[in-house]
């Protein structure tokens, strides 16, 4: 039988404001923008001028993990986990808390993303210093003795940051348990496919129809601005009634994935109970 699996390696990072200051209440595409500036300016060989195709080399951290080719149909191989809503004021002395996951070929850049989030205090950020930065954990993601997994027919999930997902060109207000699948498995094979030595296989037995699974939901919509982007989605608690033991192992790396449009700027995430 193929198993699939992915390396993840979490760092959680602490950031002490040195003096006052303002903060969207969605941080995590703050975060994302100072990161991506530190990356580009300390580790873009492109704008060093030693190579004009900087974002097709796979050794270059900016163009293989930040800024990957193709963006639009390739998903990026981290995440940002932030505070969601921030509390919008910093005085001095105050800590923002949050962390970066990084997948599969990605790993290999942890120390240039430690040293990256040092330098990343500019702009929006230039009143915090990095304080502490530690590795939560290093694990590989298997989803091999998925069959002998005990018996679930109760799952609440809590979205913990806005979720946006799209279809027939609308957001969605409520999210069917085989919607949640059809996303979770499509980003979940993104990943894996373009940043793994193996390719996702979805197990056969569950090709077939999906289980018949009832929600009910206390999700609630979210509408807010980043720069012109206007941003919809949504955010609370919804619970699945049904079988859906053999679905728990990509539930439980979905919460590593997080879902849904934006993940890097911290959109997606969530957490499970059963």
């Amino acid at each position: 039988m193929v198993n699939n699996s992915l390396h993840i390696m979490k760092l959680s990072f602490r950031l002490e404001f040195q003096s006052q200051t303002r903060l969207p209440t969605f941080i995590g595409n703050t975060i994302r923008g100072a990161l991506g500036a530190a990356l580009s300016r300390e580790y873009c060989i492109y704008e060093k001028q030693q190579c004009v195709e900087c974002a097709y080399i796979k050794d270059c951290i900016y163009g293989s993990v930040f800024k990957v080719q193709n963006e639009e149909s390739i998903p990026n191989p981290y995440v940002v986990s932030s505070p969601y809503p921030s509390q919008g004021s910093y005085e001095k002395g105050d800590t923002l808390d949050f962390s970066i996951s990084l997948f599969g070929s990605a790993c290999r850049f942890v120390n240039e993303l430690v040293d990256a989030t040092n330098l990343m205090c500019t702009g929006n950020l230039k009143n915090a210093k990095l304080i502490d930065a530690n590795l939560e954990y290093n694990r590989e993601w298997s989803d091999e003795g998925a069959e002998s997994i005990e018996y679930c027919d109760n799952i609440t999930i809590h979205f913990d940051s806005p979720v946006e997902m799209i279809s027939r060109n609308e957001a969605l207000k409520d999210i069917t348990f085989g919607q949640l699948i059809d996303s979770l498995f499509g980003r979940i094979a993104g990943i894996i496919d373009n940043y793994s030595d193996k390719e996702f296989v979805i197990p056969y037995s569950l090709l077939g129809r999906k289980p018949y699974v009832e929600a009910k939901s206390q999700l609630r919509s979210v509408r807010f601005s980043m720069g012109s982007q206007a941003i919809e989605g949504v955010i609370g608690t919804i619970s699945y009634f049904g079988d859906m033991t053999r679905y728990l192992p990509y539930i439980d790396l979905g919460t590593q994935l997080h879902i849904g449009k934006k993940t890097t700027r911290g959109f997606g995430e969530y957490s499970f109970e059963i």
